[in-house]
């Protein structure tokens, strides 16, 4: 009987305003605490006030405040007599009362319209690496040149009478200089825009690792595999002039 006295004294009755529920939020996990609700007013009680308890309650915008009492009667805290009693209300855990509700999601993002790569001028300096010239110039400078000028170049034929040569440093002839990004080779003075990464160009051209991609100013870009281009020694260039309309190398 002791202890049931005990938990009476330390009872207690908060009662707010309806517009005020979610403030009861910080309770949600208290133990033992309940709920109930008329057409404008929450009620809401609990056996045991301990610490935790009552730092939540401080924040609670209570229109009244009791002690709960023997009997369900109440008393105000202002006051030294308990004067008024439960009204008829149907009680229910303040955890399933008070339900978490997720904030409504936001309408999905629109994707950005992908940005074309384009070839632009640039006053960025590098030096050339391709070099796509006449057939006649280059058998003209290859097959009269020292023998250690041919030696760090390749070269591949044309079925449209030009050459590509590769290597450094590339023969003083005239023609159009390329730059050679890994599988990638861009006229010499231009730049990509957007400027992105030289892995998302390959992705977005579809590079393999095996073909070198010619990228012209127009915009087209012309495959050329790696076993189109061969050693520059003069043997392999007049075996290639003899062979010219047979076997044709690619079409640059």
């Amino acid at each position: 009987m002791a202890a049931r006295v005990e938990a009476a004294d330390s009872a207690w009755t908060v009662r707010l305003a309806a517009a005020d529920a979610s403030a009861l939020a910080p309770l949600r996990l208290c133990t033992g605490v309940e709920v109930a609700e008329t057409a404008s007013e929450v009620w809401l009680r609990g056996r045991v006030a301990d610490a935790p308890v009552q730092r939540a309650l401080q924040s609670v915008p209570a229109t009244a405040r009791y002690q709960w009492l023997a009997g369900d009667r109440l008393r105000r805290l202002e006051s030294r007599i308990p004067a008024e009693q439960f009204p008829l209300l149907s009680w229910q855990p303040l955890a399933s009362w008070l339900q978490v509700a997720l904030p409504t999601a936001g309408l999905p993002g629109w994707d950005p319209r992908p940005v074309p790569l384009r070839l632009v001028r640039s006053g960025a300096e590098a030096p050339a690496d391709l070099l796509v010239t006449p057939w006649e110039e280059w058998t003209a400078f290859a097959l009269r040149c020292a023998q250690v000028r041919l030696r760090p170049l390749q070269f591949a034929l044309a079925t449209d009478r030009r050459v590509l040569v590769r290597g450094r440093p590339l023969p003083p002839l005239p023609g159009r200089r390329f730059v050679v990004h890994g599988p990638l080779a861009v006229p010499a003075g231009y730049a990509w825009r957007p400027a992105v990464s030289l892995a998302v160009v390959v992705r977005r051209l579809g590079l393999s690792a095996d073909a070198l991609a010619i990228w012209g100013e127009d915009g087209t870009v012309a495959r050329l595999h790696a076993e189109h281009l061969i050693p520059a020694t003069r043997s392999a260039i007049r075996a290639s002039l003899e062979a010219w309309a047979e076997q044709p190398v690619k079409k640059l």
